[in-house]
């Protein structure tokens, strides 16, 4: 009886890619081990690689690389179902270049604070990858390579996992940013200033759009409103009884973004004049610059412009508090 052989070409398939699949499962089996010893471990999100010559080799470098990743006790890595949960693919930034603020929201949405990707290029008959390492926290950066045969993806791959996570352990402190004080924290920060201080009456007027023509909104206005009048300030409009003392006026604009994917990064600029009524008096002239990123686009302007209003506040109380 005969027995049935592959086609010549096949059989070469074949045996190329047992040596790659053996090598995913060996460090595969090896990743919960190492997970399980580290539970200090630094959180990782791994980005597909991408490749000049198409995306076999692009999804088996993916593979490799997150498999020794996983398999360093050392690291911990965000499951792929978890960052397709987070973010839709397209806004993943899978080009090999990361958007610093596109890295910071990844951060915020999946718990990594570092992101990994790269690139695989076939170059004269070998193999050059390069790897991209940013901290979210932190925006640092850092770069790793291999270069070896085309044959050797396994080795290369293994070889350049060891690098990655040598740095990440490493720079930690450069990915790893200090403690950032919340909203609530800034906002406590302003009433503290302001106890025992007599408080002037106040109007604000912000007149406030965007810059791609989109609906206007009343943000800033609101947002600075709301930490004033925490601060204990009292705001009086047109149909009061009495006329505040004190009149903050300004203008706000954010520029709708630049959306890559689902995700925007947009940029706004609050400009912010306070006048005493009585006297003519200018109290204090400035302005505050501030981008935000999110998955909307009108929402990312909204942060942008919240932001400003924080800041700006946080060093206008101080003036209007006597």
């Amino acid at each position: 009886m005969n027995t049935p052989t592959l086609p010549r070409s096949h059989a070469l398939t074949l045996s190329r890619s047992i040596p790659l699949l053996l090598g995913v499962l060996a460090l595969l089996r090896a990743a919960p081990l190492a997970r399980a010893a580290a539970p200090d471990a630094i959180t990782v999100a791994v980005y597909d690689f991408t490749c000049n010559t198409g995306m076999v080799l692009s999804k088996d470098t993916t593979a490799l690389v997150t498999a020794g990743l996983s398999a360093d006790g050392r690291l911990n890595l965000v499951e792929r179902a978890q960052l397709k949960k987070a973010l839709s693919e397209q806004a993943l930034g899978l080009s090999g270049n990361i958007n610093f603020d596109a890295a910071a929201k990844v951060g915020q949405l999946t718990g990594a604070r570092v992101l990994v990707s790269g690139r695989a290029m076939r170059l004269a008959g070998s193999l050059v990858i390069t790897a991209s390492i940013i901290g979210t926290e932190t925006s640092r950066s850092y770069s790793e390579q291999v270069q070896g045969p085309l044959t050797n993806l396994v080795g290369l791959t293994a070889t350049l996992s060891q690098q990655i996570a040598d740095t990440i352990v490493l720079q930690a402190s450069n990915f790893v940013g200090q403690a950032t004080r919340t909203r609530e924290r800034l906002i406590e920060d302003i009433v503290q200033k302001t106890k025992g201080k007599q408080l002037p009456t106040l109007s604000i007027e912000v007149k406030e759009g965007s810059g791609d023509g989109g609906a206007a909104h009343q943000t800033a206005q609101n947002e600075l409103g709301l930490i004033l009048q925490k601060a204990g300030f009292e705001l009086l409009d047109e149909k009061a009884d009495r006329r505040p003392e004190v009149l903050i006026t300004g203008t706000a604009i954010a520029d709708g973004g630049d959306g890559g994917g689902h995700l925007f990064t947009c940029h706004a600029r609050l400009e912010l004049q306070a006048q005493a009524r009585k006297t003519g008096k200018i109290l204090s002239l400035d302005h505050q610059e501030a981008t935000a990123t999110d998955l909307g686009r009108q929402t990312a302007e909204r942060l942008a412009l919240e932001k400003a209003a924080d800041q700006l506040a946080e060093r206008l109380v101080p003036l209007l508090a006597r």
